[in-house]
């Protein structure tokens, strides 16, 4: 049986020796993708729970005491996601229960100024149960949920995304703000 503790300890110990992201990502994501198929052994009922205020509920599973190697469930609302945002360090993330739509983004301005971002989109592609999708540090990305219910997905971070520099990108004024999301 796959457990969290299982996969926090394997996390470790992969970021203990390997510092290049394609590799953290080649070694993290099937077992990400393991975890998020034995959720019978984590997922309890209080991580379907939504701030209605942000469209989406963010619940820490595991963090490094030093806020590495952050582990969550999140919840999406039905017809509510994220805007374009980066996460200000590597992510991997599972799908647990639903599909969800994420939109992929390259930032085409020379990243000079903090508060503006011109993006165009990369990609729209549906992540379902069993996909697992790969983010660099400056990777920007949305995610949506389409359905008519909620949505669970397995994020695991590099660090604690409460204590990254992460923006969220207004597509039409091109203002770039710090991204800040309410953890339970």
């Amino acid at each position: 049986m796959y457990t969290l503790d299982k996969y926090a300890a394997e996390l470790r110990r992969i970021v203990r020796a390997h510092s290049d992201y394609a590799e953290i990502f080649d070694r993290v994501a099937p077992l990400a993708r393991k975890l998020a198929l034995a959720r019978r052994n984590w997922l309890k009922p209080e991580h379907h729970e939504v701030n209605e205020e942000q469209g989406f509920g963010v619940h820490l599973l595991r963090q490094e005491p030093d806020h590495s190697l952050a582990i969550f469930a999140v919840a999406w609302g039905p017809g509510r996601g994220a805007p374009p945002h980066d996460h200000g360090t590597w992510a991997v993330v599972a799908g647990v229960d639903g599909v969800e739509r994420n939109i992929k983004y390259n930032r085409l301005d020379d990243r000079s100024r903090d508060d503006y971002a011109e993006l165009e989109e990369r990609c729209t592609f549906v992540a379902d149960v069993d996909d697992v999708v790969c983010l660099r540090p400056r990777g920007i990305h949305a995610v949506w949920n389409d359905n008519e219910h909620v949505t669970i997905s397995l994020h695991t971070y590099g660090r604690h995304v409460s204590f990254t520099d992460r923006s969220a990108f207004d597509l039409e004024t091109k203002v770039a703000t710090p991204f800040r999301v309410k953890v339970e």
